[in-house]
Formats: C-alpha cells, sequence, structure tokens
C-alpha cells in the first residue's frame, strides 16, 4: 500500500502547530505591546523605550521554539522513514515476490535497523536552514514595532486621525504581510510558520519515500505505481498512473520478468522516480503517492484520469482558508475596537462561504486547522517550483535514531457527549475534532440568526477538586442573511458531571443586542439544545440567571430556584417591589379623590388592578413562610414571575418587575 498524503500531513503537524503557536503568540506580545497606553500624550516615547524588553519577551519565544522544534522534526522525519517502510512491507505480499529472492535475506532485510545516518541528515539540515531564520524573523519583528510607532505619529499629525486609528492603519499592513516573516534568498517573503510547515512536509514526505523505497529495493522491486488523486494539480497531472523505476536507467517500453508466472510482461515505464519529483511530482501539499508495481499483478487505471474540476474546487477552498486566517490575524492584531468589530465580521463572513462552498463539493473535507492563524505552506503571490529538499549535510557520528513514540494522529470524531468529556482538550486537534462536533450541535441557524461556534475549551468551575473538568463552548451570534453583519450576541454552553456521575448542562450565557430580541430567537435555539440534551442522557440544565432581563426570562421558561438563597433573594425583591406597589396604590386613591369622573374612574380602575396583583402576591409569601423550600407547596421561579399578571392591564406585573433584574442560579430537570 501507498504512504497516504494524509498520513505524511499528520506526521509533520506536529512540528507546524509549535512553530503557529509560536508565531500567535509574538503577534499578540507585539500587539500587547503597541496597545499599552495608546491615548496617552507619550506613548511613542514609552513604547521606544520597551523596545528592548520586547526583543527579550520574543527572543525567548524563539528560543523556546527552536529547542523543542528541533526535537519534533528529528521525530517527524524518523516516523514518516519508518511509516515508508512499513507501508512497502504491507504491499508486497509474500507470494508476489520476486521468484528469485532469497527469503532468508528478506526476513533480514525486514529486521533492519533505518538508516540513522540518512534520516538523520535530513533533520539536521532543516533544523539548521530553521535556525538561521530566526535572526531574521527577531530583526523583522523590531523593525515592525518602530515602523508603527513611526507612522503612527506621522499619519495621526497630517491626516489628521486619532493617533489609536492612525497606528491601526500601519500595523494591519504588516499584520497582513507577517510579523514574524522574512525573506529568502530568492527573494520571496515567508511567514515563519508557513516556512517550517513547507519544509517539515517536504522533508517528511522524503523521508517516507526514501524507506518505502529502500525497502521496496530489499525486497527486489524497482518498479512504483504513481496513484490517481482526486484533485491533481497541473504539476503532478502528466505523472498520475505511470510506472516509475527506482533506480533509473530504464524508460520506455520494456519487457520485465512477471511477479506471477514464469513469463515476461511489457511495461511502460516513463522515467525514473527521481526525475519525475524533480519535475514536481509530491511538491509540498502534493496529494500523490507511489505503490509498488507487481508486473503482471498491479492493474494500472485506464481511461481520463485528469480531474481539473477537483483541483480548482480545492484552490477555491485554500483561497477561503487564507481569508479566513487573514481576518482573524487582523482581528487578534486590532488596535481600536472599530477594527475588531469590523475583522469579526470579514471573519464569520468568510466562514460562511466555506460552509457554501463545502456543501456544493461535499468530497471535500473541512480542515478547522489550517483556518487558523499561521496555517497555509507558502508565501502569497504566483505559485513557485517546490523547492528542493534541503541538501545532506556530513554527519560522520550521527546521533541515534529517536526511539519511536506514538505518531500524532488526527482523533477520531466523538459524537455522544460522555466521550467528548473524556477527550483531553489539551492537544490542538482534540479541541478541533470538539469543536467541530459542537458546531453540528450547537451551530446553525435560529430564527433569522446564526449561531457560530468559535472555541471550546476546560470549563474547570464545576469540577469535583478539579478532577471532572468539564466542556465550554463558545459561539457568536450572526444575521444570517448579511455575510458583512456585525456580531449581534454572544451564547456560552457548559457541560460536565456531577459528584453523582450525572451529566449537566450549563446555560453559562446568552447575550443579544435588543434590536433582535423578542424574535423568537432563544425560544428556538433552546428548544433544539433540550431536544439533543435528552439524548444525551442529560439530567439537568443549569442557569444563572442574572443581566438585564436573564432573570424574568429563565423563570418564565421552567427554571427554578436551585437552592434557597437563591430564592430567598428573589422573595426579598418580590417583598420590596410589593411596598412599591402599596405606596402607587395609595397614590392612586389620593389622585383619584381630586380627579372629575372620568379619571377618577381611570385611576381606580388602575388601582384596584393593582389591589389584585398584591393579593396574588401576598398568596406567594405565605406559601413561601409556611412552606419548606423544595416541597410542593413552595413557590417555583415561575409561579414568581407570573405573580399579578392575570389582573395586569398592560405588559408589566408586580412578579415580573420583581424578576427583571434579579440574580438567581436556576435548575430545570430533565
Amino acid at each position: 500500500m501507498p504512504v497516504p498524503p494524509e498520513q505524511i500531513e499528520d506526521i509533520a503537524r506536529d512540528a507546524a502547530d509549535l512553530y503557529r503557536e509560536a508565531e500567535t503568540s509574538i503577534l499578540a506580545t507585539v500587539t500587547r505591546y503597541l496597545a499599552d497606553g495608546l491615548d496617552a500624550p507619550d506613548w511613542a516615547v514609552r513604547r521606544l523605550g520597551a523596545l528592548s524588553a520586547l526583543r527579550r519577551a520574543v527572543e525567548r519565544t524563539l528560543a523556546l521554539v527552536g529547542a523543542a522544534g528541533a526535537d519534533r522534526i528529528r521525530q517527524a522525519v524518523a516516523d514518516a522513514y519508518r511509516s515508508g517502510r512499513a507501508a512497502a512491507t504491507v504491499e508486497v505480499p509474500r507470494r508476489y515476490w520476486p521468484r528469485d529472492l532469497d527469503l532468508a535475506a528478506a526476513a533480514a532485510a525486514r529486521a533492519e535497523v533505518p538508516r540513522a545516518a540518512v534520516i538523520e541528515n535530513l533533520a539536521a539540515a532543516l533544523i539548521g536552514d530553521i535556525g538561521q531564520t530566526h535572526s531574521n524573523v527577531l530583526r523583522h519583528v523590531e523593525d515592525v514595532y518602530r515602523t508603527v510607532i513611526q507612522r503612527a505619529t506621522a499619519i495621526s499629525v497630517a491626516a489628521g486621525q486619532t493617533r489609536r486609528q492612525a497606528a491601526q492603519h500601519a500595523y494591519q499592513r504588516f499584520v497582513d504581510q507577517g510579523v514574524t516573516s522574512f525573506t529568502d534568498v530568492r527573494g520571496r517573503r515567508w511567514r515563519l510558520s508557513s516556512y517550517v510547515e513547507m519544509g517539515v512536509r517536504t522533508v517528511t514526505q522524503r523521508a517516507a519515500v526514501q524507506g518505502q523505497t529502500d525497502r521496496l529495493q530489499d525486497l527486489g522491486v524497482d518498479l512504483v505505481l504513481v496513484s490517481n488523486s482526486p484533485r491533481e494539480c497541473p504539476l503532478c497531472r502528466p505523472w498520475e498512473g505511470k510506472v516509475l523505476t527506482i533506480a533509473g536507467g530504464r524508460r520506455g517500453r520494456v519487457q520485465v520478468p512477471s511477479a506471477v508466472s514464469n513469463g515476461t510482461v511489457t511495461v511502460d515505464i516513463a522515467g525514473s522516480l527521481a526525475e519525475a519529483r524533480a519535475a514536481g511530482l509530491q511538491h509540498p501539499n502534493c496529494t500523490h503517492s507511489v505503490r509498488a508495481y507487481l508486473p503482471g499483478a498491479t492493474r494500472i487505471p485506464t481511461g481520463n484520469l485528469a480531474n481539473p474540476d477537483g483541483y480548482e474546487a480545492k484552490e477555491r477552498q485554500r483561497e477561503i482558508e487564507r481569508q479566513i486566517r487573514k481576518w482573524k490575524e487582523r482581528e487578534q492584531a486590532a488596535l481600536d475596537p472599530a477594527a475588531r468589530t469590523s475583522a469579526q465580521a470579514k471573519v464569520r463572513a468568510w466562514q460562511k462561504v466555506m460552509r457554501e462552498h463545502l456543501a456544493a463539493h461535499p468530497e471535500l473535507k473541512r480542515l478547522p486547522y489550517r483556518e487558523q492563524i499561521g496555517a497555509g505552506n507558502l508565501p502569497p503571490g504566483p505559485r513557485p517550483a517546490a523547492p528542493p529538499p534541503p541538501a545532506p549535510t556530513p554527519s560522520p557520528s550521527p546521533p541515534p535514531l529517536p526511539q519511536r513514540t506514538r505518531t500524532t494522529q488526527p482523533p477520531a470524531r466523538v459524537a455522544d457527549l460522555p466521550g467528548l468529556l473524556a477527550v483531553d482538550l489539551g492537544q490542538s486537534a482534540n479541541r478541533s475534532m470538539v469543536r467541530d462536533v459542537m458546531a453540528d450541535v450547537i451551530g446553525g441557524d435560529y430564527a433569522g440568526l446564526t449561531v457560530e461556534i468559535e472555541d471550546v475549551e476546560l470549563y474547570d468551575e464545576y469540577g469535583v477538586d478539579g478532577d471532572l473538568p468539564g466542556i465550554l463552548v463558545r459561539g457568536g451570534i450572526y444575521p444570517d442573511d448579511d455575510l458583512n453583519a456585525r456580531q449581534v450576541g454572544t451564547v456560552m454552553r457548559g457541560f460536565y458531571r456531577d459528584e453523582a456521575g450525572d451529566l449537566v448542562a450549563v446555560h453559562a450565557y446568552l447575550q443579544l443586542d435588543p434590536s433582535t430580541r423578542g424574535k423568537g430567537f432563544a425560544t428556538e435555539f433552546n428548544g433544539r439544545l433540550e431536544t439533543w440534551y435528552r439524548s444525551q442522557g442529560i439530567s439537568r440544565i443549569e442557569v444563572h440567571a442574572n443581566i438585564d432581563v436573564g432573570g424574568y426570562t429563565w423563570a418564565s421558561h421552567g427554571y427554578d430556584f436551585a437552592d434557597e438563597e437563591s430564592a430567598e433573594s428573589v422573595l426579598d425583591r418580590l417583598r420590596f417591589i410589593i411596598d412599591m406597589v402599596e405606596d402607587e396604590v395609595t397614590d392612586l386613591r389620593e389622585e383619584a379623590e381630586q380627579a372629575d369622573d372620568d379619571e377618577a374612574a381611570r385611576l381606580g380602575a388602575r388601582a384596584d388592578a393593582l389591589d389584585a396583583q398584591l393579593v396574588e402576591a401576598a398568596a406567594i409569601l405565605d406559601r413561601a413562610d409556611t412552606a419548606p423550600f423544595g416541597s410542593d407547596a413552595y413557590p417555583s421561579a415561575y409561579e414568581i414571575s407570573q405573580c399579578g399578571r392575570s389582573a395586569a392591564t398592560g405588559n408589566e406585573w408586580i412578579g415580573k418587575r420583581a424578576m427583571l433584574g434579579s440574580d438567581w442560579q436556576g435548575v430545570k430537570w430533565l
């Protein structure tokens, strides 16, 4: 079997992720230093004075990532080489081994230790190459920092902008270019993380092919077949379905011994594997692999193998990913609220474009990690030819081959809540998987608004002594009919197991702009979630009812008091509202005595309605004073929220007034 490109990507991703995280950290550091005291009169002087502190912070980050990255690169190259050897062994069944092969020698070859010097040279060359870029990156970060300060001061004076606006304008260009970027010897500008990703993919791919071909030659197999990719690029298209020779020296139509009989087989050899790779086959991000070609046994695909539409669809996906990354970076590097709001809207807009593109091309798979800051593998502009892998350097005493550890693999999708709670969210791949699952569960369209899941994280607040952390899901709410609209709300939902082992959902936060309220979003959103909660075996939903209308809303939707303290706090508010209403009744009666007949009748009717509400409220308080908390007779949050509604003449009544602005812990049993 061939080494799948996805497996190479998984092996390389661990090292690339490290540099992406470092790049994000450096961007956040520079943004923080620029934003500090931005509105102060002496901002420029103070910020330039902080340059040495910024330099030290960036140097520390680069040093840490350099040390950890070297180990991960060596491990990735070793794992890739082993994967290639393993694939070669599996793909050549014993019955198809060449007939004149010494089986004892083959068995010994299978146990041979991989060539440590070869893979160490590959890794060492890349590690050295990346290390040389660190000083260039540090220098560029310093230049960006100084330039933004200088231009912000000049532009704000000349153009009449605020310093914050001017700084944002100057900084944005460098953010798009890449704060942690450098120019290579060919004049191309690279982001550090992109360069590392390209280099690691190139070298691990080469190591995997080297391991595969070394093993095939050990088994006496010299011919390989190039796979048929469903989304091939023009560079690789000429090699699809072609037979290549590992050793070289043969080309054209030749007769070779059959692997399954005593005769010969006619084979068209397109060239050597080295020639094909030099022409562009197996460039970074290439979706092609090679497998052993056994004359007489292996079938060559026929017909038109080209699929330009698939390639165009994949390229469009890459373009959308670049736009999502671009606007996420602008959001993180925003120095003023307007820029941040605009960037957030653009992120949401392009994420919606991505959903629509994937719906139109179901054969494509969404790769959330490629939408994160620092993903991508080539600099912007015309796509250059794939650079050759770093040249091996002499290694008279190569270090021992790294011991094999578990290769980073994409986590299997976990669809049920108990399984999700067992996932280690400390791993970025796991977080991406959980986020995707929650996007399917929570994300979507509700009553004219769209929920877009942004992140998941550990939810320690409800753990038992920190041993049972849960999951907190964060999302933004946007108008679903306007790709460029600003965010109109935020939602957070948590999940955990309590001490008894019961599953619990937490409605941690829901905020909507006033202009979007009252249109049915919360009812539809929470209704759909409750259906899923029941399917997962969740025992109850917990809320902290507060913030503006939350106290009334949750009570009116059937949530009850989680504890007696919460109930008493609301009852105290009810007593306060009762005192206020009694004063209002007294005032109305006094006004009626001085008014004409019609006005007196109107004022009297209002006083009578309030008196009727007071009677209902008094009954609520009597029950609270005589019945124990938790009993059927004790007033529920819902009953308090509806107290006086039947006698109200408008959209306000005693219970609603008591609940609005209240602060209590609530629960709803499922």
